[in-house]
């Protein structure tokens, strides 16, 4: 992704507009902008407004998609009055409008905007050049760059975005400088690959993430935001929640498979430590209730794992990770009814130590056990084990349409 200097951009003409159409076989306009609205009746007619002005001093074939939320002010009056074609969406959530506008767009450019007048919308025809003539395929607008976040409020413009954006960048090896800029640009096909799913505010990090993940081309270009009209609709704690939460789920490497293969490790080799008499308290070898900590630890970096295996097999089977020769080469190892056996047979030898134990108790006249760390151990298999066959079965049915019916 660039973050440099943008380079200077010609109006694409009527004729160059046709042409594209004409070599993709488009039938419908050239653009189409989707606005969501709630409650906009401020805003929504100078928007487009402009909108349509842009599009006829820059000879652009366009549409506008205005996606009504619930308005129960005069918004949808004014929208249709000023020539947008007006959809509806029931469901309640910025990423629900927008999955709503952007599925009965026509235009083979995708722009999406907020209908508050606080994006310059004569800066689309600088967006499609960078999309038609450029190679781009994801063109985001940024405050960050040229001090266009003045009218950013305080905790939003130097606490909210900035931290979110440097998480961002840090899971996911992007560099952008805004990543909840709502002004942004995209291909009719770049939008299909992203495939946005998020039903809240966290939509504009979705875009912004799924572009990373599917490897666009993808620039940035200074804005200035301007003061909004109208109500703000975001919810700084709750939308921020949801946008970390997003973020997180999304990078299953760092959020699951690292910190599991820690816990996981640590228990197994507490285990073995045990065993070995590696581990004392003053002077005693640990027994008992150190195994029962082994335990805990290894079970639990286990199920993180566990986890993690799940994100990364969904994320391969429906979203970017298609070559991804690792987790090819393992499932070619790790099958389903390889899997199923392994888990049997961890199951098994648990209960084979566990009734082995119970036999050696009831001939003591149930007193303790000179090796109860070797209990601990037996929980531990049994439950692993019991994991690894469920695990194995839902991961099977998860990555049925990349396998041929098996893990």
């Amino acid at each position: 992704m660039s973050g440099s200097k943008i380079p200077t951009v010609d109006r694409p003409s009527q004729s160059g507009a046709e042409s594209a159409e004409r070599q993709a076989g488009h039938e419908g306009p050239l653009v189409s902008v989707v606005l969501p609205c709630l409650n906009e009746e401020e805003a929504i007619g100078s928007c487009i407004d402009t909108i349509q002005q842009t599009f006829e001093s820059a000879g652009i074939d366009g549409e506008i998609v205005v996606c009504d939320n619930g308005s129960t002010d005069n918004s949808v009056t004014i929208a249709a009055h000023f020539g947008a074609r007006v959809v509806r969406q029931p469901i309640p959530g910025y990423g629900n409008a927008y999955k709503m506008g952007f599925a009965h767009a026509r235009g083979r450019y995708l722009f999406m905007g907020d209908a508050d007048d606080t994006y310059d919308f004569t800066l689309i025809p600088r967006f499609l050049n960078l999309l038609m003539n450029q190679g781009y395929a994801f063109v985001t607008g940024s405050r960050y760059m040229n001090g266009g976040d003045q009218n950013i409020s305080p905790l939003h413009r130097f606490l909210g975005n900035p931290v979110l954006t440097i998480v961002l960048n840090a899971l996911f090896g992007t560099a952008y400088t805004d990543v909840y800029c709502g002004f942004r640009g995209f291909t009719r096909e770049a939008y299909d690959r992203i495939e946005p799913l998020s039903p809240g505010m966290e939509f504009n990090l979705e875009l912004a993430i799924n572009a990373g993940l599917a490897r666009l081309r993808t620039v940035e270009v200074p804005i200035e935001l301007r003061p909004r009209r109208g109500q703000s609709k975001l919810r700084t704690f709750r939308d921020g929640w949801r946008s970390l939460r997003m973020m997180l789920l999304y990078a299953p490497n760092k959020l699951f498979l690292w910190p599991g293969a820690i816990f996981f490790g640590a228990g197994f080799l507490t285990h073995v430590a045990l065993f070995f008499g590696f581990v004392e308290w003053d002077g005693r070898p640990a027994a008992g209730v150190t195994g029962v900590f082994a335990t805990i630890v290894s079970v639990v970096g286990f199920q993180t794992l566990s986890l993690g295996l799940h994100a990364k097999t969904y994320s391969w089977s429906r979203r970017f990770d298609k070559h991804r020769t690792a987790l090819e080469r393992f499932y070619e190892l790790v099958t389903l009814e390889r899997g199923l056996v392994l888990g049997a047979g961890l199951v098994s030898a648990g209960v084979a130590i566990l009734v082995f134990l119970v036999d050696q108790w009831l001939k003591a006249d149930m007193q303790p056990l000179p090796h109860p760390e070797w209990a601990s151990f037996a929980a531990t298999l049994v439950i692993i084990g019991n994991s690894t066959v469920f695990s194995s079965l839902s991961i099977s049915a998860i990555s049925m349409d990349k396998r041929d019916g098996g893990l």
